[in-house]
């Protein structure tokens, strides 16, 4: 499923390449990522990586399940935006 995800992600990332106003909106999105990472220091670097760890050692299967069935539900929409942006080609 890892893989079929990455592949989807390609997909969708060479799609929004080949959009005009993907420049424009990469280079906005670097900004702020930028400016992002400059304001969060390594406590708090340090904490979300705890907590990520906390929630995954605490997630029961049913939350597994749920996640996996929301990713699919993710994936078939991106799907849909991948179609929508190869009909616009």
């Amino acid at each position: 499923m890892k893989e079929e995800f990455n592949d989807m992600w390609d997909e969708l990332k060479d799609a929004w390449r080949s959009s005009s106003r993907s420049e424009k909106i990469e280079f906005q999105i670097s900004g702020l990522v930028a400016e992002l990472k400059s304001k969060v220091s390594q406590f708090e670097k340090d904490s979300i990586k705890s907590d990520i760890k906390f929630i995954k050692s605490s997630m029961s299967q049913f939350e597994r399940d749920s996640i996996k069935n929301d990713l699919t539900k993710i994936k078939a929409s991106i799907n849909n935006i991948i179609g929508y942006f190869k009909k616009k080609k």
